[in-house]
């Protein structure tokens, strides 16, 4: 059996409180360290990134369910997110070659999206051949 490696990276964006950014990111549960980088153009902008999956922001201690939850963490991030900003969390991963994964969140203040690559690429590829039945088998 073999094992799943991530990569995550985000894009810089403005938040509205640097603390409570530094907060959220700290109280995050994930395969390894999640690291914060600040943007080099003196724009107070952040990001964030880690080697390995992020699980989310673990449940509090009255809580029953003992699972992190992301959708806490994206609403976290969406709460300090600086008005007319997004935040771009892109995730690259693979199991061996039997399948490659890229997909991006994208949180603004008002939606919380999610971006499949492959799903984007076979949409595109109907579009090309003007067949929209195309469909792939991408892993195997």
């Amino acid at each position: 059996m073999a094992n799943y490696y991530a990569t995550i990276r985000t894009n810089y964006f403005g938040v509205t409180d640097e603390d409570k950014f530094r907060e959220i990111i700290d109280s995050c549960s994930a395969e390894d360290t999640i690291h914060v980088f600040e943007s080099k153009d003196d724009s107070g902008k952040f990001g964030f990134g880690c080697i390995g999956s992020i699980y989310g922001i673990p449940p509090g201690e009255n809580e029953d369910d003992d699972e992190s939850d992301m959708d806490t963490f994206y609403d976290a991030l969406q709460n300090i997110l600086l008005e007319g900003d997004a935040i771009i969390i892109t995730e690259i991963g693979y199991e061996k070659l039997r399948y490659l994964i890229s997909n991006c969140i994208v949180i603004t203040k008002n939606d919380i999206q999610f971006v499949d690559l492959r799903n984007k690429a076979i949409e595109l590829a109907r579009e090309m051949l003007n067949d929209a039945a195309f469909t792939t088998e991408m892993d195997y």
